[in-house]
């Protein structure tokens, strides 16, 4: 391409000479928009005028330029370096690269460099658009569907303060542009949305957080980038409106972040005819475009960058140096990104000696820049503290923020079955079918948290015996629960599900009754409007799908709206309004006002147990108010460094079993008038009417006053003289006569519970109403309870509580179902089973009884906990299913003995001095929960609706490891909880 010929070189001296008289003279502070408090603008402009007296020309045009720069590259260091010394260039924009490295090469290049640099970078949302290992914030219509400036505020001042910690001066942001077609393929999630109000409302709310803050926000991508269908990366878009239509859309954004004081604004790489009319012309560099429209007719005085002159949309048209020439004749004062540094200046250079750029031309330019680095980046660059920098960048603040505007963007476009949220009567008949994913998704784990949910990906689908068979399983199903795993956010034309995939998902939405996830783009839902219930994610990382799947299970009210229409059925601003919450919320300390860093003292504690041998791991869980606020688990197994606890592992829950599983069917039986409280054992059991066995009361049972022992060792009847397991009542292989597994390798005959059974009625019953804690007590409960409902109580508890509360990690015998590396080990036993207890419960009655009794034998994790004593802090509710009346809760809640602290079946705190307090003396009497002997408790607290669930393998290896009870472990963590949620 010859350089400045024909007519090319005509237009560009008329364009100097047009330029020479127009451009504004930067001397007042009244021009400035951008202004810091406690600078003078004299003082600045003072500055500028000292340092451009000692600028060469090529040192002038090295001001206007801003090159990329790369963190990870070492030629691009190389090369940068060069530009800086040779050229003085004006600033950098960084792009990928990671944070620490990032802020060692600004510090070298501030220090290299003789006037301070300028640093920006494209973040749009936040940093991590760019740098790896760094929270990246909602993009801008995830903030369309939230539609909160004060959120987006506090979005840009959070930016912002990244920002400061990298020394980065300037951000690209905010995108102005008005998506209003839907076939864009470079703005689309960028953008606010559709309506232009929308856009403007966010857009300066946008802006105003960052300049507030210290950050020049540039408006862009003037006159508007959203209404085009081809990416100026790869080619020129073409936008074809008029004037009329311009200025009352695409211009109406940026006319009112002029007018509130934006810093700067970018020129996009955009033909626009009804402004320039030659042929092939880019926006950014036309002078009609920049010149004529930004500065003349719009006013506006800031900065203004050219979009990056290394994209397409220029390179195709205009070579390297000519490009450069171009922008700064057009009026753009920054030239971003130019394709090689030394043509730009040599051209630009040749052009000044040639009269085609004049000296005054240069100067301006030179000097306005150099006002902004005096107040933007001072003559002396703040050095960038590198210690800690990711940490500071990651602050927990900036995960609340973005969990608020995660929450506040989830929409619910379409519910015509009501089946968001699903309630506990069928939400585990939901199947999750996900399109497009390989690995398990953060939504599908999070699934977890409330239920038991299968795991099906499909991907594309070319074998048509592959797609039969999934539509034959799937067809079977009661409910389908179909989730797009994330269409690409960079280009909807090639976004979301595949032709085959979405024939497949349209065949099963048309089949069965489905609820769409969508997480990406909302365009995509275009091709499923035979969807009947749709929850749209606007974007596809892991808190958004975690906090996605607590919107589908009811967790988080939902009140997005869409900022786009999709179709005539889902159009701008559809969404429907879901306040109903139903189910645990797991969140972040800050939504109850508690900072993360005061729960350290719990981690402090629990730490310290470990180290001193006070047990080897454990989980606590901590909620309040309906939301889990902590949810951690801490140490191994077992001493040995071997196997780290999970949040998912299960622990024995010993005699927390008896208000975890026995007292619920109590309870209901209670609730129905089949179990009066003061009903004798002899109405519910056939034992002989003189037995001291048949008179105590169904309460005298739950508070522990019927007069029964306090604990038998039945197994040492079955030992022989050398205290091994007699041959008479084991053997050491499963068979019809020895059906009962009492550890690896040992099974008991079976009529082994007949036998303890009479064991127990040989026993002598003292006086009644006397308070001594028994497992015999709930040993009763459970027989009586099975009477009544004539079935076992583990098959009544899974159907009747545990299926639909969601608790599929509560279980008895859970070696039936779950691996033995998900569960902790008890004890090594070296009296009874001469065994490592794993799996099978601890205690020796519960084992010979087949692993389920009344006073032991369950298995169970914090989280499943917490949701059964959460339906009991609701007053008998959860997920949308009674399963009490408020007054069963309170009856049995309330301390009902009068010669102890107990409830009916649940624990309470002392309330007399000197007592022993089984939890923290913080607890207010209204608590009430259990202890269990293998170092567990789990506690209810009304009047702070406060759930504390404790879960450890104390035992292991010995049982006679009492440190828990004596350093009165769980209280200190529970008093410590107390003082951090405060009064």
């Amino acid at each position: 391409m010859a350089f400045l010929s024909g007519f090319r070189k005509q237009f560009f001296r008329f364009s100097t000479l047009f330029t020479c008289f127009l451009i504004p003279v930067f001397n007042s502070a009244q021009n400035f928009p951008f202004n810091q408090k406690n600078i003078s603008f004299q003082q600045a402009e003072k500055w500028a005028d000292s340092v451009l007296l000692t600028l060469s020309t090529e040192e002038k045009i090295g001001q206007l330029l801003m090159v990329s720069a790369y963190s990870g590259a070492s030629q691009n260091r190389k090369d940068i370096e060069w530009a800086i010394k040779k050229y003085k260039i004006g600033g950098v924009i960084f792009f990928k690269g990671e944070p620490t490295h990032q802020a060692i090469l600004t510090n070298r290049y501030q220090q290299l460099s003789s006037i301070p640099l300028l640093v920006s970078m494209d973040a749009e949302w936040g940093v991590g658009m760019r740098l790896d290992s760094v929270i990246s914030f909602p993009k801008q219509m995830s903030f369309g569907f939230a539609n909160d400036s004060v959120l987006m505020y506090e979005t840009g001042k959070a930016i912002a303060r990244q920002c400061k910690l990298l020394g980065i001066h300037i951000n690209f942001a905010p995108v102005a542009d008005i998506n209003s077609n839907p076939k864009n393929p470079v703005i689309h999630l960028r953008s606010f949305g559709e309506d232009k109000y929308q856009v403007t409302r966010l857009a300066l709310a946008y802006m105003k957080g960052l300049q507030d803050n210290g950050i020049m926000a540039v408006a862009k991508h003037f006159p508007g980038h959203g209404d085009t269908e081809t990416d100026s990366h790869k080619d020129l878009p073409v936008l074809m409106h008029d004037t009329n239509r311009l200025k009352e859309i695409e211009l109406y954004p940026f006319r009112q972040l002029f007018s509130q004081g934006v810093g700067g604004a970018m020129v996009a790489h955009l033909r626009i005819p009804a402004l320039d009319s030659l042929p092939a012309m880019p926006g950014s560099l036309s002078y009609q475009v920049v010149t004529s429209w930004l500065k003349d007719k719009m006013g506006f005085s800031g900065l203004v960058f050219t979009d990056a002159l290394n994209m397409k949309g220029v390179t195709n048209f205009y070579e390297a140096g000519d490009i450069e020439l171009r922008a700064l004749l057009a009026g753009n004062d920054i030239l971003l990104c130019p394709q090689d540094v030394a043509k730009a200046v040599h051209t630009i250079s040749k052009a000044v000696k040639n009269g085609i750029v004049s000296d005054s031309l240069l100067n301006v330019k030179a000097k306005k820049i150099l006002i902004y680095k005096y107040f933007l980046v001072s003559p002396n660059p703040a050095y960038i503290q590198i210690s800690h920098l990711t940490e500071k960048l990651n602050n927990p603040e900036s995960f609340w923020l973005k969990q608020r505007v995660i929450e506040k963007s989830i929409s619910l476009l379409r519910n015509e079955d009501a089946i968001i949220p699903p309630d506990g009567k069928r939400f585990n008949d939901f199947f999750p079918v996900y399109i497009g994913c390989n690995d398990k998704p953060v939504f599908q784990s999070t699934l977890e948290l409330y239920g038991e949910f299968p795991f099906l990906c499909v991907n594309n689908i070319s074998d048509t015996s592959l797609y039969d068979s999934l539509l034959n399983i799937l067809l079977k199903k009661n409910y389908l629960l179909i989730v797009l795993c994330g269409s690409n956010t960079n280009n909807v034309n090639n976004s979301g599900p595949t032709p085959r995939q979405t024939e497949f998902v349209n065949f099963l939405l048309s089949n069965k009754m489905s609820v769409l996830v969508n997480f990406g783009s909302p365009y995509v839902l275009g091709r499923f409007e035979k969807a009947r219930n749709i929850l749209q994610v606007t974007e596809n990382d892991s808190l958004f799908q975690f906090f996605g799947a607590q919107a589908l299970m009811g967790a988080i009210p939902v009140s997005g709206k869409l900022p786009v229409t999709v179709s005539k059925t889902m159009a701008f601003k559809s969404g429907i309004k879901q306040d109903k919450v139903i189910r645990l919320k797991y969140t972040s300390p800050f939504e109850l006002g508690i900072h993360p860093d005061k729960l350290k003292s719990i981690d402090d504690i629990i730490l310290h147990s470990i180290d001193n041998g006070v047990f080897p791991g454990c989980q606590l869980l901590l909620a309040k108010n309906g939301k889990v606020f902590f949810n951690k688990s801490y140490g191994y197994h077992t001493y040995e460094p071997v196997i780290k606890v999970k949040s998912t592992d299960i622990y024995d829950l010993a005699s927390v079993t008896k208000v975890s599983a026995t007292l619920l069917p109590v309870m209901k039986l209670y609730e129905t008038g089949k179990l009066p409280l003061e009903g004798k054992i002899k109405a519910f059991l056939d034992l002989p009417a003189n037995s001291n066995y048949a008179k105590p009361s169904i309460s005298q049972l739950l508070t522990h006053e019927a007069g029964f022992v306090a604990w038998i060792p039945f197994y040492e009847q079955f030992l022989n003289k050398d205290k091994l397991p007699d041959s008479r009542y084991f053997s050491d292989t499963f068979s019809e006569n020895y059906p009962v597994q009492v550890s690896d390798h040992l099974f008991a005959v079976k009529n082994i519970e007949n036998i303890i059974w009479k064991s127990i009625l040989t026993q002598p019953v003292k006086k009644q109403g006397e308070y001594v804690y028994s497992d015999i007590d709930f040993i009763f409960l459970k027989k009586i309870v099975e009477n009544i409902l004539q079935q076992p109580m583990d098959k009544y508890l899974e159907k009747e509580f545990y299926s639909s509360l969601g608790m599929n990690n509560t279980l008895f015998n859970p070696l039936k179902k779950v691996s033995p590396d998900r569960i902790p080990p008890t004890e090594i036993d070296n009296y009874f089973r001469y065994n490592i207890i794993q799996g099978f419960v601890h205690d020796p009655a519960a084992a010979l009884m087949g692993g389920i009794s009344g006073h032991a034998g369950l298995f169970s994790n914090a989280n499943d906990l917490a949701k059964l004593f959460q339906m009991l802090l609701n007053h008998g509710v959860y997920g949308n299913v009674r399963y009490f009346k408020p007054e069963t809760i309170d009856t049995f809640t309330k301390r009902y003995s009068l010669v102890s602290r107990r409830a009916l079946g649940f624990d309470k705190p002392a309330f007399m001095p000197g007592e022993y307090n089984p939890c923290s003396s913080n607890t207010p009497l209204s608590a009430f929960g259990h202890t269990g002997f293998t170092g567990t408790c789990v506690w209810a607290d009304p009047d702070n609706q406060l759930i504390f669930v404790f879960l450890s393998n104390r035992t292991y290896p010995d049982q006679y490891n009492n440190l828990i009870n004596k350093q009165k472990t769980r209280q200190q963590i529970q008093e410590m909880v107390y003082k951090i949620i405060g009064p």
